[in-house]
């Protein structure tokens, strides 16, 4: 369903239509299809798959921005809960530098402040245009130099309720996101996570699509609505064949219920590792009470982008191991 979200005018003169896009929209796919065409595979598909039904109680809303009813520049907005992910921001060529995308931004901001989104999580270039154009709209950088961005909301953003742990959703990827954009503690083990390919901080995009398109077996911990951790088997890297990797990570403030967490995950009958940089702290505290132990360390293990590899730390974890 297409709703008009007012106008605006373009540097050479033409008027721009704004308006959103609720998915699913069966009338509105093949034109927002062959807009988004030069989008990669995974992307595509949670493209076609928003736009042919639903996701869960995700919601995935296309911003685009018409000239005599053509659209020249679109956007999309995906989340629940309060939560989400902003991207595939595009212009067409013809259209660009005349303020499109200006407009087209500034019509989101709005809209999504009255659909009761309080956190958004974006990344681009930090050395383009578009940051700046972000920033004017209230988004923020997580980290000096970051093109990874959130925007928040007057007040906390974070929901309250029980915690309570789950298989992932569709709609859990606003506030996973949410959660890989917080700043890292001095003390946290790193990187936050290897699934989403979080280093320290940073929001989650691609990673979760690949991860619900394969079917992944992956936890949420839920605190309300919020994802506020999560836990996952994944492949092993090369060097410990025949096991599987625990990615783990909660978020500061409910670290308390990650053995919640881990209850939930299935463990397999073959080894479980986990890598991780940084003195042990909560991961290791959690990991140790699950069967894990400290069996190496590893230096020159990670690239976390400051400098040079790293030096980790490598627990395993044996069939037939618990709590």
């Amino acid at each position: 369903m297409f709703q008009e979200l007012g106008a605006g005018r373009l540097a050479s003169g033409e008027a721009l239509q704004l308006g959103v896009v609720e998915t699913p929209d069966a009338a509105w796919a093949p034109r927002l299809s062959s807009l988004l065409g030069h989008k990669g595979e995974g992307y595509r598909f949670h493209i076609d798959a928003a736009l042919r039904g639903p996701l869960d109680s995700l919601e995935t809303l296309f911003y685009v921005g018409l000239v005599r009813d053509e659209p020249v520049t679109v956007s999309m907005l995906a989340g629940a809960h309060g939560a989400g992910v902003y991207g595939h921001v595009f212009t067409v060529p013809e259209w660009r530098r005349r303020g499109a995308s200006t407009l087209l931004h500034a019509a989101v901001s709005a809209d999504a402040r009255g659909r009761g989104y309080r956190a958004l999580t974006l990344g681009t270039n930090p050395e383009g245009h578009a940051r700046r154009i972000y920033e004017r709209i209230g988004f923020r950088a997580v980290r000096p130099g970051s093109g990874e961005m959130m925007w928040r909301a007057d007040g906390d953003e974070w929901a309250a309720g029980p915690a309570a742990v789950g298989p992932v959703r569709w709609d859990d990827w606003g506030w996973i996101s949410v959660a890989g954009c917080q700043p890292a503690d001095p003390g946290e083990e790193r990187p936050r996570s290897v699934l989403f390919d979080v280093r320290e901080a940073g929001h989650v995009e691609g990673r979760f699509i690949a991860a619900m398109r394969a079917g992944r077996p992956l936890m949420v911990l839920r605190a309300g609505c919020a994802a506020v951790g999560w836990a996952a088997l994944a492949d092993a890297p090369a060097a410990a064949l025949g096991a599987l990797a625990i990615d783990l990570h909660v978020r500061r403030g409910f670290r308390h219920e990650a053995d919640l967490l881990l209850s939930a995950v299935p463990w397999p009958e073959r080894p479980v590792v986990c890598a991780f940089g940084g003195p042990p702290g909560y991961r290791a505290q959690a990991l140790g009470r699950f069967g894990f132990r400290k069996a190496a360390d590893l230096p020159d293990w990670w690239d976390l982008g400051r400098g040079g590899p790293e030096a980790a730390s490598l627990w395993v974890r044996w069939p037939g191991s618990g709590t």
